[in-house]
């Protein structure tokens, strides 16, 4: 006979917290389609070349301002229209998708790297580390970014690279304030305590024991860089100040069709509608994983 007392039953097997998480992800309506947008914009800069039906940059002067397929004269040789140089409107949208996602992943990577680093140094430390920190933040908060931003690339010259290494350096603030605050609070813990006794090093600690417990509140302040990234650099891109033409860009594909805003108004809509989505899914993302990651905080 075989022995059925409670002691000899099966435990039953408890969802692990990655399983809770998992499970609220994907019951939450904002990370489902906020991520699957973003996982969409993924795929398309990834095979933008396979996607986009012609070359974004060739121009065909003889098939300028061509309408989408949605309005009289248009084909579906090209379905979005073309621009004032005979350029395919879709390829120049697939392709600018690349665009403002290597911005907004760059900017979002550099930023926060210096901004919890700082806010890693300050809140651990303290005293004059915390307030010399301080003050580095205080002085950048006092800086408007896109200003900043403008002025710098106006003097050192418009590029890919120049755009995401200065605004990497301009947006670092929020992350350094959270997380100054968030490891001031966590460094008093019983657990920080033994680690030091056991005899374990400041950057160990900080690697081992506070970034894991500061990591809920760093992903949702990246989401909300990388939605900041993405409009600057539309905006600069806008400017003349950002990706140089014939770059695909977004932000400069609007500057280019303003001039044909009233009769050709698609020219405008369709890249201001690709920013739109774009920002929006970022932010239904971070608003997702702020209410995954504390899930009784918010009603």
């Amino acid at each position: 006979m075989t022995d059925t007392s409670p002691d000899r039953l099966p435990a039953a097997t408890e969802p692990t917290p990655r399983r809770l998480r998992l499970r609220r992800a994907l019951r939450h309506q904002g990370v489902v389609l906020g991520g699957g947008l973003i996982i969409l914009a993924v795929l398309i800069a990834l095979f933008a070349p396979l996607l986009a039906p012609a070359d974004p940059i060739a121009q065909n002067l003889t098939g300028r301002l061509l309408p989408p397929v949605w309005l009289d004269g248009g084909s579906t040789e090209h379905l979005l229209g073309t621009d004032h140089l005979g350029r395919d409107y879709l390829s120049r949208l697939i392709y600018g998708t690349r665009v403002s996602l290597i911005v907004g992943l760059s900017v979002m990577a550099l930023s926060g790297v210096i901004g919890t680093t700082l806010g890693f140094i300050a809140g651990y430390f303290g005293g004059r580390v915390d307030m010399v920190v301080m003050y580095i933040i205080t002085t950048r908060l006092t800086m408007p970014s896109l200003l900043i931003a403008l002025a710098l690339i106006a003097i050192i010259g418009g590029s890919l690279t120049t755009m995401i290494l200065v605004m990497g350096l301009l947006f670092w603030d929020r992350y350094a304030v959270v997380v100054r605050t968030a490891t001031a609070q966590i460094v008093q813990g019983d657990f920080v305590s033994a680690a030091r006794v056991a005899g374990a090093s400041a950057p160990w600690i900080i690697w081992n024991e506070i970034r894991p417990n500061v990591m809920h509140h760093v992903l949702v302040i990246a989401t909300l860089e990388m939605a900041m990234a993405v409009l600057s650099e539309a905006s600069l891109s806008f400017l003349g100040l950002g990706v140089p033409a014939p770059t695909p860009s977004w932000g400069l594909m609007i500057a280019e069709g303003r001039t044909f805003l009233f009769a050709k108004p698609y020219l405008v809509w369709i890249p201001g509608i690709a920013i739109f989505l774009m920002v929006l899914a970022i932010n239904m993302l971070g608003d997702g994983l702020r209410d995954i990651s504390q899930p009784d905080g918010r009603r």
